[in-house]
């Protein structure tokens, strides 16, 4: 199923000191009423009730209090032992290995606690989860805020083996706000913070099996239509596919330094990774990259040359089709 995700860019704040908001004890059974993504939400709410469900020493779960109210006793039973297992991989995995790799989330956040909340509520089917930045900021910055470290899961799928992966895509937003807006007063275009938030999932080992993993889903969206922009985002799931077949040739080739170089700049976009590849002796620039990525989609083989092909075993083989066109007594063209 196509799922997609989005950021949201606050690119204008009121400029006048604030005093932060601090949040009391959460405990279980706690609601709270949150501002949402009408956008997102199933129902086109701007904001929904919600019932904190379970508490870690790193997330709290909160769950749309209407959908919650209306399953049942043993699937919410089910769905509490989901949690602690979602609570755990990201304890294990997914935290110290993404701050490992890219560097920490706010910490604390402007709530003053060093949690982030996941809150899942229903949401149209393309979308696995979204994130807003307004989130990080006072109420007195962004009035839609919810003042903390949050991000938003789709409740269709959190009992989705794919949770994890939602869970990591969106937590990189996280880190990647920290990183860029808050540490050096600069918003990365949104095609590069979907590029580091996409390549998590293969770097926390999830697309280890192919077989219905988000690696494949991206190929497929990428085979859909591959004539789209790198750059352009219009966050439609063919986004995603190109940008998650770039990042893959990028990586195997120059290695994920380039990714957190990039992001630990006081440039954004093209620039960034422009310094990133300098930055480790690479001669390439990230035109030279694009175009050797563009042949290899074609050829796929490194007996062309080492910068024509994929070196992750699961895109070895893979390479798409040019389209020919013949023409009566006139030339043949291929794109």
């Amino acid at each position: 199923m196509p799922k997609y995700f989005k950021v949201k860019f606050i690119t204008s704040l009121i400029l006048f000191s604030i005093v932060p908001f601090f949040a009391g004890a959460q405990t279980v059974g706690q609601s709270v009423v949150f501002n949402i993504d009408s956008f997102y939400d199933l129902q086109n709410r701007q904001e929904l009730s919600a019932v904190l469900i379970k508490s870690s020493d790193q997330l709290y779960f909160y769950a749309d209090k209407e959908w919650w109210n209306n399953l049942s006793y043993s699937k919410r039973q089910d769905l509490e032992f989901i949690f602690s297992g979602l609570e755990e991989e990201f304890a294990v995995r997914i935290y110290p290995e993404l701050t490992s790799v890219f560097g920490s989330e706010p910490k604390p956040g402007v709530d003053g606690s060093e949690k982030t909340t996941v809150l899942m509520h229903p949401m149209i089917s393309e979308a696995g989860g979204y994130f807003n930045t307004g989130d990080a900021y006072s109420r007195y910055q962004y009035p839609r805020s919810n003042e903390r470290n949050m991000v938003y899961l789709n409740s269709e799928y959190v009992d989705n083996s794919q949770a994890k992966v939602f869970l990591a895509h969106e937590f990189m937003h996280l880190i990647t706000l920290n990183q860029k807006d808050l540490l050096r007063g600069v918003s990365e275009e949104i095609w590069l913070n979907e590029v580091r938030s996409e390549y998590t999932a293969t770097l926390l080992g999830y697309n280890d099996v192919y077989q219905g993993s988000n690696l494949q889903r991206r190929v497929n969206n990428f085979l859909s239509n591959p004539l789209v922009s790198l750059v352009e985002w219009t966050n439609k799931k063919e986004d995603y596919g190109v940008i998650n077949l770039f990042t893959h040739y990028l990586v195997d080739h120059y290695g994920v330094e380039i990714l957190v170089d990039s992001l630990k700049s006081d440039f954004v976009g093209i620039r960034s990774i422009n310094h990133a590849l300098e930055k480790n002796n690479y001669e390439e620039d990230f035109l030279q990259v694009f175009n050797d990525w563009l042949i290899t989609l074609l050829v796929n083989d490194c007996t062309l040359g080492e910068r024509y092909c994929y070196l992750n075993r699961h895109l070895e083989n893979f390479r798409i089709t040019p389209s020919i066109y013949y023409l009566p007594q006139m030339e043949t063209v291929m794109s």
